[in-house]
């Protein structure tokens, strides 16, 4: 069987080939159902089980493929565990602890960065189990909350940013000359 697309609600692509593919496509297309009945009835309760979702190592995985391409992902936190140590038995035991209600975050390591103007800021490093599980639940919430913000609202989310932001003020609100 050749290389297989699927399309997330992120409209990020994974590839693969067989049994993997139809699993992933599966979670994404749970996804992306949670997407479009968030925007049919974005007033009414979520009528699906959200926790089952997250508690699923395909959801887990594509969490991890999305932070992995990342070069600030690989920075240890409070322990050396890195993301490049990941492998599916550890997803397997993240899921196992969601099910049994015993995965807890962890603190993360607070380190200062420097900032362009000069001084330091702050930054908290979570660890890479701790990441994964984040990402899984921010995938969730994304589909959920995404269709029902303002078009004019920038702030934190996929494909928007300050400059956005600006660019939006820039086309909208042109003095006329």
């Amino acid at each position: 069987m050749g290389r297989v697309t699927v399309n997330s609600v992120s409209n990020q692509r994974y590839y693969s080939t067989g049994r993997t593919t139809e699993i992933k496509a599966n979670i994404v297309l749970k996804l992306e159902s949670l997407l479009e009945r968030s925007v049919k009835y974005p007033n009414d309760p979520i009528d699906r089980p959200l926790y089952k979702l997250i508690c699923d190592t395909e959801i887990l995985s594509i969490a991890y493929n999305k932070l992995k391409s990342n070069p600030g992902q690989m920075t240890p936190g409070v322990n050396p565990e890195t993301l490049d140590g990941m492998s599916i038995e550890v997803l397997r035991e993240i899921v196992q602890k969601l099910k049994d209600e015993s995965f807890q975050f962890s603190p993360g390591r607070r380190v200062q960065i420097p900032k362009h103007s000069g001084g330091t800021r702050p930054l908290t490093i979570a660890p890479p189990r701790d990441k994964i599980v984040q990402e899984a639940i921010r995938m969730v919430l994304e589909a959920i909350f995404e269709p029902t913000f303002l078009d004019s609202s920038h702030g934190f989310r996929p494909s928007r940013s300050c400059h956005t932001a600006l660019k939006a003020i820039r086309e909208n609100f042109q003095t006329a000359t």
